[in-house]
């Protein structure tokens, strides 16, 4: 299994804050730095920035299909594969395209022709139509917010629809929010919170984390509020204190051919939560 990192711009860390954690994550050992990504050129930059800072490969997961078409990604996506020797990876999501497993299978065709020598193609997949679709078109899929059971689950249907294209199967890969805080509470609450922008966000999202067992609890918390279950929070992350966290990882990652600890900071702005994260998740 490779490790890397992922920083989300929008946890309001400064560039210099941003590069100095991404310089960390290359002396802690990772083996990639990764960021999520808008419809614009924004995460692309910020890619070659990494690069630049730390020699890291790099990649984005994952852009918005919706949001751009075809040639304006491979266009940027070209751009930083070269600039970076071969060292990045281009991740696409359907993001709001109706009818999506269809809708991406004409999209990642045009796209694949146009980075026919470029960069590898992870493709975000959640359920079961997506996931076929990244067995057959991507060279990655991207999973996201899995359980241990959930990833095993996917892993099966990604191997036997390669299988059944007579294609190699794709790299599994997920981000795994991460929180470390000397504070439990604290980090528990920014996982949970996380979660919950999802889980009660868009339908794809919710039925994603319906089909992992917590339909029920959904519907609690939309009527009550409170907090999330132990077992939610298991399922969605890893947080706690330093020394309790990297087991929580381990037991997520054991499936996966690409973990990436995404990085939740505590509070916004805070490089010191995101150091902790990283340095409790380290290459062993």
């Amino acid at each position: 299994m490779q490790l890397g990192f992922s920083i989300d711009p929008r946890q309001a860390l400064s560039e210099v804050d941003e590069l100095q954690l991404v310089e960390l994550g290359a002396r802690l050992g990772y083996q990639s730095a990764w960021t999520p990504s808008g419809p614009d050129a924004a995460a692309f930059d910020r890619c070659l920035r990494w690069h630049s800072a730390s020699g890291l490969p790099t990649g984005i997961s994952v852009v918005p299909a919706s949001g751009q078409p075809p040639s304006f990604y491979a266009e940027h996506a070209r751009r930083v594969w070269d600039e970076t020797g071969g060292e990045f990876v281009l991740g696409v999501g359907s993001g709001h395209m109706p009818h999506a497993a269809k809708a991406m299978r004409l999209y990642l065709a045009e796209l694949r022709e146009l980075l026919s020598q470029g960069p590898p193609i992870y493709v975000a997949a959640l359920g079961p139509l997506m996931l076929r679709v990244a067995a057959e078109l991507g060279d990655g899929a991207a999973l996201n917010w899995c359980s241990s059971e959930a990833v095993a689950w996917s892993r099966e249907r990604v191997e036997k629809a390669a299988h059944a294209a007579r294609r190699p199967t794709p790299v599994v890969a997920e981000y795994i929010r991460t929180s470390v805080d000397p504070d439990p509470s604290a980090a528990r609450g920014s996982l949970g919170a996380s979660a919950l922008q999802y889980a009660l966000g868009a339908q794809a999202y919710r039925s994603h984390f319906e089909r992992m067992g917590f339909k029920e609890e959904l519907r609690r918390l939309e009527e009550q509020g409170g907090e999330a279950s132990h077992a939610f929070l298991a399922a969605a992350g890893a947080a706690g204190t330093p020394g309790e966290v990297r087991p929580q990882f381990d037991r997520l990652a054991s499936n996966l051919d690409v973990a990436i600890v995404r990085v939740l900071v505590t509070r916004p702005g805070d490089a010191a939560s995101a150091r902790l994260t990283l340095e409790e998740c380290r290459p062993a």
